[in-house]
C-alpha cells in the first residue's frame, strides 16, 4: 500500500510539473512572438530580443547564486512574474516607456524560465528529461500557432507564466544543503581535472554554426510544423531519453549532423524551400530543447550552482544571435552575407573540425562530469588512494560457505615421504 501511495504521488508530481513547463514553454513563445511583432513596426523586423536575455543571463550568472541565497526561488519567481505584468503594462499602455518595458519584460521571463525549470529536478533524472522534453517541444508548437493577435498574444504569455509559477512554486525550495541542486556532488574535482578549454570553445562554436543553420527557417503550413516538431521528438527521444548517455554524445553527434544536412542541402540547390526550412526548423527545436535538458541533467549532480549553469545555458543559445545583431546595426548586409553559399561552406568545414578535434566522447565526459567506464563505475573510485580502498574493502561482508557443503581441506604440513632410491648412494 505505501509503495502504491509513492508511485501515485510520484506521477502526480510528474503530471503537475509537466503542465508547469508546457505553459511556461507556451508563455515564452508567445512572448517572443509578441516581442517580434513588436519591433516588426518600430526596427523594420529587428529585434532585440535575443540581446535583452544575454543581459539577463549575465545577471543570473553574476548574482543568481547570491539572489537564491537571500531569497527563496518561489519568492524570485513571484517577483519575475510581477516584473512580466509590469514591462507588459508599460509596452502597451505607455508609448514612451515601450522599448524599456519590452527589455523588462523579456528580461523577467528569463528569469521566470529558469525558476520554473528548477523545478524539474525534484524529478528523477529519466522522468526529468521526458518531462522537459515532450512539455516544451508541446509548449512550443502550440504558443507558434496559436492566431493570437500581439496585444491577445501578451496577455495570454502572462496568464500562461502565471500558471506555470503557481504550479511548481510548491517544488521550487528543495531544502537546503543542496547547492540548488537536487544532491550531492559525484566526486571532487581537482584543479587538473577541470575540463580542456577546446571542449568549451568547440561547444561555442557548435552552438554560433547552429544557429546559423537554423536562425532563417521559412514559415511553414501547421502541417508540416507539426511534422517539424514530431521529427524533433523523435530525435530527441532517440539521443537524450532512450538511454542514458553520461557524455550526451549522441546529442552532440545529431546536432552536428542535422546541421550539416541543412547546409549541405541549401547548397545543393536540388531541394524545394519547404524542405529546407522543414529540416531547419526541427534543427532549432533541437538545439534549444537538447542543449537545455543537457543542462538540467548535469545541475542534478555538478558542484556548480542551478543559477550558474543555466545562466551560461541561455548565455550560449542566444549569444551567436544577439551578436548578430548587435554587428548588423553597423553592418545591415550581415544577415544576407550569413546566408550565403560561401557561410555554409564555411559552417561544414567547422562542423567537421569541431566534431574530429574539438569535440569527442572523452572531452564530453570530462565537461558534462559524468566520467563513467564501461562498467558504469565512477572514475573517481579508481583514483582513490590505497587506504581508502582498504577501508572499503574491510567494510564488505566477507562471502559466507554453504552449510551442504564440507569444510575445506588444508594442505598438511608434514614434509613428503622420500621416494625409495633417493637420494643416490655414492660408490
Amino acid at each position: 500500500m505505501v509503495g502504491n501511495l509513492a508511485v501515485n504521488d510520484s506521477r502526480k508530481t510528474a503530471l503537475q510539473l509537466f503542465a508547469a513547463a508546457l505553459l511556461c514553454a507556451i508563455g515564452t513563445t508567445l512572448l517572443s512572438l509578441w516581442f517580434f511583432r513588436f519591433y516588426a513596426d518600430i526596427d523594420g523586423g529587428r529585434s532585440p530580443h535575443s540581446l535583452f536575455v544575454v543581459v539577463a543571463s549575465v545577471f543570473v550568472i553574476a548574482s543568481g547564486p547570491r539572489l537564491v541565497a537571500s531569497f527563496t526561488a518561489k519568492h524570485l519567481a513571484y517577483l519575475s512574474l510581477i516584473g512580466i505584468f509590469i514591462g507588459a503594462f508599460l509596452a502597451v499602455a505607455v508609448p514612451a516607456w515601450a522599448p524599456v518595458g519590452s527589455g523588462v519584460t523579456a528580461i523577467a521571463g528569463t528569469f521566470l524560465e529558469i525558476f520554473v525549470y528548477k523545478s524539474l529536478l525534484s524529478l528523477s533524472n529519466a522522468t526529468m528529461r521526458k518531462v522537459f522534453v515532450t512539455a516544451t517541444v508541446g509548449g512550443i508548437f502550440a504558443g507558434s500557432t496559436l492566431p493570437l493577435d500581439a496585444p491577445t498574444a501578451l496577455f495570454a504569455a502572462s496568464v500562461c507564466m502565471a500558471l506555470a509559477v503557481a504550479l511548481a512554486a510548491s517544488r521550487l525550495d528543495l531544502g537546503p544543503g543542496t547547492r540548488e541542486g537536487r544532491g550531492a556532488p559525484l566526486g571532487a574535482r581537482s584543479p587538473a581535472d577541470h575540463p580542456a578549454r577546446s571542449t568549451g570553445r568547440g561547444l561555442i562554436v557548435l552552438a554560433f554554426v547552429a544557429h546559423l543553420a537554423s536562425a532563417n527557417a521559412a514559415p511553414l503550413g501547421p502541417g508540416l510544423t507539426g511534422g517539424a516538431y514530431l521529427a524533433a521528438l523523435a530525435l530527441l527521444w532517440l539521443s537524450a531519453i532512450a538511454h542514458d548517455d553520461t557524455s550526451h554524445i549522441s546529442l552532440i553527434r545529431c546536432l552536428v549532423l542535422i546541421s550539416a544536412v541543412v547546409c549541405a542541402m541549401r547548397l545543393s540547390g536540388g531541394f524545394g524551400a519547404e524542405a529546407v526550412a522543414f529540416v531547419e526548423t526541427a534543427l532549432g527545436i533541437i538545439v534549444w530543447t537538447g542543449i537545455i535538458v543537457v543542462a538540467l541533467d548535469l545541475a542534478t549532480y555538478a558542484e556548480v550552482p542551478f543559477s550558474t549553469i543555466m545562466g551560461g545555458v541561455y548565455l550560449l543559445l542566444t549569444g551567436p544571435a544577439a551578436l548578430i545583431y548587435l554587428v548588423s546595426l553597423a553592418v545591415p548586409s550581415l544577415p544576407a552575407m550569413l546566408s550565403s553559399s560561401l557561410a555554409d561552406a564555411a559552417i561544414i568545414c567547422l562542423l567537421v573540425f569541431c566534431g574530429l578535434y574539438l569535440l569527442n566522447e572523452q572531452s564530453l565526459d570530462d565537461l558534462f562530469w559524468g566520467a563513467h567506464d564501461a562498467e558504469g563505475t565512477n572514475r573517481n573510485e579508481d583514483d582513490a588512494s590505497p587506504a581508502t580502498a582498504r577501508e572499503e574493502a574491510a567494510r564488505r561482508p566477507l562471502p559466507r560457505i554453504p552449510r551442504h557443503l564440507p569444510p575445506p581441506r588444508l594442505p598438511s604440513r608434514r614434509p613428503p615421504t622420500p621416494s625409495p632410491g633417493w637420494p643416490p648412494r655414492r660408490s
